[in-house]
């Protein structure tokens, strides 16, 4: 199976990739800019694995995914700006909605059209996130943005089965993971922005204990779930990992 996934350079991304090479599929793995590209090939030739990085800017509306004949594309890659309501600039709350939203949206796009015109059956994973269920302060952004990802992959279900596309569509909905991507979420907030500081330095860091005491480490169940979702015929709507405290590390 050809595969394209997006925000494949790191953690739950670059873990799904190998784990479908390993399993013989050609995996084209985006990475957001050329070099991001070049320590991917790095990191996949040391390790010695068959993978295929490739520059995917969900920005570029120039993409061309016609030419990588693809079987099953996976949308990972997202950006979180951390900022309360009152607070986030135009600028950053743009950031996110422009690369999370539109830049998925637009790939998307792209490649149900190639199914359609070319003919083929298709296969669609979108990660959104857990924390679509939950108020996050100064995280609304984020959980915005993937809050439509859910809500978008729901009625494009609806829509490919009046449509009678054969084109199947899949939700995963990650918990709490230590990735990195959360502390940088949290702490990616500009002092400039700040209008109450004393507030938004409180949140933060009772959000990093929050977090601390919700992330697990491990991910390797979420990746088997999903490489055995993508391998069936026919898919589950929504592949989930629950919350984990510190109480089950």
């Amino acid at each position: 199976m050809n595969i394209l996934i997006t925000g494949s350079r790191s953690n739950i991304g670059y873990s799904l990739g190998k784990a479908l090479a390993l399993r013989g599929h050609i995996v084209y793995a985006g990475c957001k800019t050329l070099l991001e590209k070049n320590a991917l090939e790095e990191k996949i030739n040391h390790e010695k694995i068959i993978m295929f990085p490739i520059v995917l800017n969900l920005l570029d509306s120039n993409f061309d995914i016609d030419k990588l004949n693809i079987d099953c594309l996976i949308l990972h890659a997202s950006i979180g700006n951390g900022g309360s309501i009152l607070e986030i600039s135009n600028d950053r709350f743009n950031e996110v909605i422009d690369v999370n939203i539109k830049g998925n949206f637009r790939l998307l796009q792209k490649y149900l059209r190639y199914c359609y015109y070319h003919k083929r059956r298709g296969k669609i994973f979108i990660t959104s996130s857990m924390a679509v269920f939950y108020p996050l302060p100064y995280l609304s952004t984020y959980t915005l943005s993937k809050l439509y990802l859910y809500n978008m992959a729901s009625t494009l279900r609806f829509e490919l089965l009046y449509q009678g596309l054969d084109i199947s569509i899949s939700l995963i909905m990650p918990g709490a993971y230590y990735t990195g991507f959360n502390d940088l979420m949290i702490d990616n907030k500009s002092k400039d922005e700040y209008i109450l500081e004393n507030k938004a330095l409180t949140m933060t860091k009772y959000q990093k204990i929050m977090f601390s005491l919700l992330e697990n480490v491990d991910y390797s169940d979420l990746i088997k779930d999903v490489v055995r979702e993508i391998e069936k015929p026919n898919s589950k709507f929504i592949i989930s990992r629950r919350y984990y405290s510190a109480i089950n590390k």
